[in-house]
């Protein structure tokens, strides 16, 4: 890994810790609150109540240029979805070569591809990638079936209670079981081991944009990104991973500053009837519209940074971040099974360890944990 920091990190004075849960024991024993810092120095140093000139095109390939002059092997993570499709089309729509797109998936476990998780690769991802090789035919299209990545992260019994320390937010099944995926796929270990440049880049994340009291509008980075690049990785620090955050990457600091003020221009002028605006709570971009908090719909937030976004059918995110549909099929399995009964005995070991302030509802754990914001950026009026 580059610099496992460009992922964020939690400090306590001049203490850091990957780990979440671990700047949490600090701060109940010292009493004072970690604070997330996500790539501070660089994104401090921008002007966020300037908005760049170049369009969010220019700016998503120029990030597709730098990837492609920096690595010898790029593989996107690929769901179909809007992040990763705005990716893929800023690198073939460029004519920027792209060596591979990868899908996981989890037929072996469900024998379908229906189910939550595996519609939106055959329905949706496959289908394009196959339109995508007309024009880039030496693209490679692999789906990466994570069941038994899934079974094998806790079948050591020595790992029922180390993995609780390696996520931070992202806690589910299958965020958990894809963390040593890249590992496990041989093409991909014969490049580690001829010294190639591979990245894995990353649809992360989407930007926060909110109005705060005094009517300015505020931007934060938020530390949901560990279902992508975990805690573990960033502490074991691999030299032959080198994952990339499109959007949030330090090497691009303009891209999140540019979607900012085009959601910031939206919402200035936005009323309660505006197409998107829903009293629905989400964390994604709000405004206070006569004393109320309207938020801006995820189809809202896709219409606006990404230019050629066209609504497609399963477009949807898990409910919890530590039970989701799409691990049902892990969820159905019993104490037989040595991955289930570590699994369940970390989760729990964890949900015990944590003070209920840092539970959304300590009475309810599929609501799961609270998250970290970074510093606050003012965008202006």
């Amino acid at each position: 890994m580059n610099n496992p920091d460009n992922f964020g990190y939690y400090s306590i004075g001049d203490l850091k810790f990957y780990s979440k849960l671990e700047a949490i024991e600090h701060h109940v024993k010292s009493g004072h609150h970690p604070h997330w810092n996500f790539n501070e120095a660089v994104f401090s140093s921008m002007d966020w109540r300037q908005e760049p000139a170049e369009t969010l095109a220019d700016l998503y390939r120029q990030q597709a240029q730098r990837l492609r002059d920096q690595y010898d092997y790029i593989v996107l993570w690929y769901s179909g979805g809007a992040d990763s499709e705005n990716i893929l089309s800023s690198f073939v729509d460029n004519d920027i070569k792209l060596d591979e797109v990868a899908s996981f998936v989890n037929y072996q476990a469900t024998g379908t591809r229906i189910n939550y998780l595996n519609a939106e690769i055959y329905e949706v991802a496959v289908p394009r990638i196959e339109q995508v090789k007309t024009v880039q035919p030496q693209l490679i299209h692999r789906l990466v079936d994570i069941t038994q990545s899934t079974m094998d992260e806790w079948a050591v019994d020595s790992n029922k209670f180390d993995w609780i320390y390696h996520f931070n937010t992202m806690l589910g099944v299958n965020h958990v079981g894809r963390q040593n995926l890249p590992l496990r796929v041989k093409e991909w270990r014969d490049m580690f081991e001829q010294g190639k440049k591979v990245a894995f880049v990353f649809g992360a994340d989407k930007p926060r944009v909110t109005q705060t009291k005094e009517g300015n509008f505020i931007f934060r980075f938020i530390d949901m990104v560990d279902g992508l690049v975990s805690a573990g990785n960033q502490i074991v620090n691999e030299p032959w991973y080198n994952p990339e955050f499109f959007y949030w990457s330090p090497d691009s600091p303009k891209i999140v500053v540019k979607q900012s003020h085009v959601i910031k221009k939206y919402l200035k002028h936005a009323t309660s009837t505006s197409a998107w605006m829903t009293e629905q709570k989400s964390d994604l971009a709000s405004k206070i519209i006569d004393g109320k908090t309207w938020w801006l719909s995820m189809d809202g937030v896709h219409s606006l940074i990404y230019p050629n976004w066209q609504p497609v059918p399963y477009q949807f995110k898990p409910a919890s971040a530590l039970f989701s549909a799409r691990d049902d099929w892990f969820r159905k399995l019993n104490d037989s099974y040595i991955s289930y009964q570590n699994y369940q005995l970390g989760l729990h070991k964890r949900w015990n360890m944590v003070p209920d302030y840092w539970k959304n509802d300590p009475a309810d754990m599929s609501k799961g944990y609270k998250c970290s914001w970074s510093k606050i950026y003012d965008l202006g009026l």
